[in-house]
């Protein structure tokens, strides 16, 4: 996230304009918490984890009252567009204001909870923590053969991340809700392969309690059995190079949109590419 803001702060510097940063998202808007950013600034954070200007869940934003709040904040502060970077809550919020100013909305998620993009700023990161982790304990596993590794993502509700980290770690046994899970089957794998030290399989957190799986599991293998939940540790991984200049380019294209009063949705492809699509009317995941 904090790359996109750097690309923004760079490109409407470069328009002529000023980046304001909203501290703690809708509802530092509501309560108008807001500071003018300088460029030197959000470029020395853009290789920052997480979001230095702060998010919120903010469940009045689906009010009347919220949105209130938030349309005479932006009158007030005198803001002219707003670049709103976050998942399907995010993009909601986005959408209700922009018949009051030009909305870009980036998708910066680990949820996969945003359709009509391939990816989303920070997924790269969030698996790279991942599979880092998993050839840590593949070492682990070499020095002391015979136990078996569990690891547990984030990104529920559903099993994107987990699968998506299974590939990267090229990993065959992987818990996700999208599929029938066979205990006894990932129990025997997981058996044959711990004398070799690889005994290692990934799970989405969306399955339930990496705990308890790990201690059915053992029971099933007749091996110990230890679980790794990677937690919210994942959502602060460190920015991958991709994703640093992914979320460059997504912060540069939402300013030019909203400097044309286009509200858009910036699309952001596997290959590392963004387009942008219409706000209005952009079908998302509930």
């Amino acid at each position: 996230m904090n790359a996109v803001v750097a690309g923004a702060c760079e490109h409407a510097e470069r328009l002529g304009g000023r980046a304001v940063g909203i501290r703690g998202g809708f509802a530092g808007l509501a309560e108008q918490r807001a500071d003018p950013i300088a460029l030197a600034d959000a470029r020395a954070r853009a290789d920052e984890s997480g979001t230095w200007l702060g998010t919120s869940r903010w469940t009045a934003l689906s009010t009347p009252e919220g949105l209130e709040l938030c349309r005479r904040a932006l009158r007030d502060l005198g803001l002219t567009a707003l670049l709103v970077i976050g998942g399907n809550g995010s993009a909601l919020g986005a959408r209700a204001l922009a018949d009051d100013v030009p909305v870009a909305f980036v998708p910066a998620t680990i949820d996969r909870d945003i359709d009509r993009s391939e990816s989303t700023i920070g997924i790269d990161s969030a698996i790279a923590y991942a599979v880092a982790t998993i050839d840590q304990l593949r070492i682990t596993g070499r020095s002391l053969p015979g136990r078996a590794f569990l690891v547990q993502t984030l990104g529920a509700p559903n099993g994107f991340l987990a699968d998506a980290v299974a590939a990267a770690a090229g990993l065959d046994h992987v818990l996700v809700p999208e599929r029938e899970i066979d205990l006894d089957a990932v129990a025997a794998a997981l058996r044959a392969l711990a004398p070799s030290g690889a005994a290692i399989a990934v799970m989405s957190e969306a399955v339930g309690d990496a705990v308890r799986i790990g201690e059915d599991l053992a029971g099933r293998a007749g091996i110990r059995v230890h679980p790794t939940i990677l937690g919210h540790a994942q959502r602060a991984a460190t920015p991958s190079p991709h994703d640093r200049a992914l979320g460059q380019a997504a912060g540069r294209a939402a300013v030019e949109a909203v400097a044309d009063a286009r509200s858009t949705f910036i699309s952001v492809g596997r290959d590392g590419s963004v387009s942008t699509l219409a706000l209005d009317g952009h079908p998302l995941s509930m």
